[in-house]
């Protein structure tokens, strides 16, 4: 099976490969970006395993795992998403570089990951997790139609489950139209 790119208005997410060590890298090695994933910055050791846990899970021949988030215009690094099963539910993830936050890039890589598993991978459900901590990631997938669910003890963090409810996107989106009006 051919993997194609998962595209947004002004992104494309192409399959993480063995070749991709650098720019991963260059994602991890963020303390700030990594601040909910890990709660340091990677090493080129650790990044460099964390990467190749990520390939040896699902492989090359699967929209499951992980992608490389890159600019459609200039091919410029952005971040990084992830597909992942879970039972019948598909999991979306996403971290942006420090230097694009801001920029309503997570909302657009959250909806277009939502969009592609549900036409693509039909899950029952399509849900993301969020540290409780991390309000700029909670508004995104509040604006992205997510609803949250449940709060998960785990280990040594809590965190927050999200469901997609295409009715609540959709109110979203007519609210969102109708101030956009009100305010020009």
């Amino acid at each position: 099976m051919g993997i194609e790119p998962i595209k947004t208005k002004r992104f494309v997410l192409t399959k993480m490969t063995a070749a991709d060590g650098d720019k991963y890298f260059r994602i991890s090695n963020n303390a700030n970006v990594m601040k909910y994933v890990t709660g340091y910055s990677l090493s080129r050791t650790e990044s460099d395993e964390m990467l190749k846990g990520f390939l040896a899970e699902y492989g090359s021949d699967t929209y499951l795992g992980r992608y490389l988030i890159e600019s459609l215009e200039n091919g410029e690094l952005i971040g990084a998403a992830k597909l992942d099963r879970i039972g019948s539910e598909i999991e979306i993830g996403y971290r942006v570089v420090e230097e694009q936050w801001g920029k309503g890039i997570a909302t657009e890589i959250a909806d277009g990951l939502i969009r592609f598993a549900r036409k693509k991978l039909d899950p029952s459900k399509v849900i993301a997790f969020v540290n409780v901590n991390n309000s700029a990631s909670i508004r995104v997938l509040e604006k992205a139609g997510m609803v949250n669910v449940e709060t998960i003890e785990d280990l040594d963090k809590v965190k927050y489950k999200f469901v997609y409810l295409p009715a609540i996107a959709k109110l979203l989106r007519k609210i969102a139209g109708a101030l956009s009006g009100f305010f020009r």
